[in-house]
C-alpha cells in the first residue's frame, strides 16, 4: 500500500471516466446483466430479499475485473471471470456478503432501539407516502440522533468493504485480512477519499438538477435521469478500480497472464 495525496481523489474520478470511455458498451451491458440478475434473485422465495446483498461482493469482483480488462482494452472473457466462481474465492466473497448483511441487520436493530418500534412501523407502512413517513420521523426526537450515530458507525464498515472483494479475488486474501487491509488502505488515503466522495456527491447532484431542470419530472426526464445514474454507477466502479490500482498496484488478470 502506498500513501497518496488528496488530489488523487479527483484523479481517480478522471481515470474512471477514461476507463469507461474505452469500453462503454460492454460495461453497460454488464450493468444491465447485473440488474437482470438482481431481479431474478429477488423472486426466489424466502431468500430473494437477501441474496442480492449476500452476493454483492461477487458482483463487485466481476465489475472490477471488467474495469481492469477495459483499462487494458481487452474484452472480458469467461476465463477472466471463472476464478470468481470457484473455490476459495466464491465462498469467501459470499461470506463477506453474509457478514455485511449481518452488520446491516445489527445497525437496523440499533436504529430501531433508539427511535422505537412505533416509528419504524409507521415508516414501513408509509413507504409509498414519503411525506407522511418523513413527518413521522420528524415527530420522533431521537430520529436525527439515531441517523447520526448510524452514519458514524457505517463509515468504518464502508472503509472495510471498499476494497475487500478485489483483495479477496486478486490477492487471494481471507475475509478478515481483506477487511483489515481495505480499512487501513482507506485510512491512509483518507484525504484523497474525502475529495473523492465530495466530488461524486457534487457530480450526482449537478447531473440530477440539470436533467430535472431541462426535462422536469416527466416520464422522459425520469428515464434520462435513471439511465444517466446507471452510467455514473458504472463509472464509479471504474474509479474504484483506479483507486485500487494506485494504492495496491495493478493486478494480474486471470486468464490473460497480464
Amino acid at each position: 500500500m502506498s500513501n497518496v495525496p488528496a488530489s488523487a481523489g479527483l484523479a481517480w474520478i478522471r481515470e474512471g471516466f477514461a476507463i469507461f470511455r474505452k469500453q462503454p458498451g460492454g460495461l453497460m451491458l454488464l450493468m444491465l446483466a447485473y440488474l437482470v440478475a438482481g431481479v431474478i434473485l429477488g423472486i426466489i422465495p424466502l431468500l430473494g430479499q437477501w441474496l442480492p446483498m449476500i452476493l454483492a461482493p461477487v458482483f463487485t469482483a466481476v465489475f472490477v475485473q471488467a474495469c481492469a480488462a477495459a483499462d487494458r482494452k481487452q474484452s472480458l472473457t469467461p476465463e477472466m471471470l471463472r476464478p470468481i466462481f470457484q473455490k476459495p474465492v466464491f465462498p469467501r466473497l459470499a461470506g463477506l456478503g453474509a457478514l455485511f448483511v449481518l452488520v446491516l441487520a445489527l445497525l437496523a436493530m440499533l436504529f430501531a432501539s433508539v427511535v422505537g418500534m412505533d416509528t419504524m412501523r409507521q415508516m414501513a407502512e408509509q413507504q409509498v407516502k414519503p411525506d407522511a413517513a418523513a413527518a413521522a420521523a420528524a415527530a420522533n426526537g431521537n430520529f436525527g440522533w439515531a441517523m447520526f450515530v448510524i452514519f458514524l458507525l457505517s463509515l468504518p464498515l464502508s472503509m472495510a468493504m471498499l476494497f475487500a472483494a478485489p483483495l479477496i479475488f486478486w490477492q487471494q486474501m481471507r475475509v478478515g485480512k481483506a477487511l483489515f487491509y481495505s480499512f487501513f488502505a482507506v485510512w491512509r488515503a483518507l484525504r484523497a477519499f474525502l475529495v473523492y466522495f465530495l466530488c461524486w456527491v457534487a457530480i450526482v447532484m449537478l447531473l440530477t438538477n440539470v436533467v430535472l431542470l431541462l426535462l422536469g419530472k416527466t416520464l422522459l426526464g425520469m428515464a434520462v435521469l435513471q439511465s444517466s445514474l446507471m452510467v455514473i454507477v458504472m463509472v464509479i466502479q471504474c474509479s474504484v478500480y483506479a483507486a485500487y490500482k494506485a494504492i495496491f498496484s495493478e493486478p494480474e488478470l486471470p486468464g490473460t497472464g497480464a
